[in-house]
């Protein structure tokens, strides 16, 4: 099967020239809030900081010229959880960023990701509206708006410190659970698969290059859990990220560069 990180005849994907445009918003919220998110059959995950608060960042991407999408695009946004341990059977301790769900706006990518990597990925709608000096994402299902980030006031800012990272944040990796249920109605609430995977960003390849940062003098979002009827299929999982109190937005940016991974170093941690 041809995808994001080999052709038909299995020869592996170069993403090198694939562009991206990463929008994040970090915002300071409830630590019970977020610890809520983590898999509830696992006590493994853990906060670094004893802190009542904790940090997460919604993050939007725009991806272009991907040679497996024969040079088209598409654009994903996901919850990033920081500061987040996974603490292995044996006490050895790996770090990262916790990421519950990823949206994407289409379904090869979703498909590919569930299936080859284990990540949480759903559906939605991702509408951009670039200024000047100003950035905006609406996301959706089916004209039903859920979402709304802004990053207004943007101003070019040094790019040298950028890492390009896909949670916003220089992070070590990212932490997801994959889970895949028992096919049959007899086997109803059963895992045919179901363990923790990371993704170790120095195993990425290619490295993203960021080209331009632009910081945001005033970003902001707002998450509107609508109804069963405009959401029926998502209005459980947007419900939970509208209870997410906003205590403070730390900050917005805005990172332009080149380089995709196609996150082959994806592994089970056990």
């Amino acid at each position: 099967m041809p995808g994001p990180r080999q052709s038909h005849f299995g020869v592996p994907r170069q993403a090198e020239e694939s562009t991206f445009t990463t929008a994040s918003i970090k915002f300071k919220t409830s630590r019970t809030m977020l610890q809520n998110l983590f898999p509830h059959t696992s006590s493994s995950y853990r906060f670094k900081s004893p802190s009542t608060f904790a940090y997460a960042s919604f993050s939007q991407t725009t991806l272009g010229k991907m040679e497996w999408l024969g040079g088209s695009g598409y654009k994903h946004i996901g919850l990033y959880i920081h500061g987040v341990d996974y603490v292995k059977k044996d006490g050895s301790v790996i770090s990262g960023t916790y990421m519950p769900l990823l949206f994407e706006s289409l379904t090869d990518p979703i498909v590919s990701g569930r299936e080859e990597l284990g990540m949480p990925k759903l559906y939605t709608s991702v509408d951009i509206y670039r200024r000047q000096k100003s950035y905006r994402v609406n996301t959706g299902w089916q004209g039903a708006i859920w979402g709304n980030f802004v990053w207004e006031g943007l101003e070019e800012a040094d790019q040298s410190l950028e890492s390009g990272k896909i949670s916003g944040e220089d992070d070590d990796g990212i932490l997801v659970y994959r889970y895949i249920p028992k096919v049959g109605r007899s086997h109803k609430g059963e895992a045919e698969a179901e363990y923790p995977v990371f993704v170790p960003y120095a195993e990425d390849f290619p490295t993203p290059k960021p080209q331009r940062v632009y910081k945001a003098s005033k970003p902001s979002f707002k998450i509107d859990p609508l109804d069963v009827d405009a959401l029926p299929t998502l209005h459980h999982i947007i419900s939970r990220l509208a209870e997410l109190p906003v205590y403070e937005i730390i900050s917005g940016k805005v990172v332009e560069g080149t380089g995709v991974p196609d996150v082959a170093a994806a592994r089970r941690i056990e």
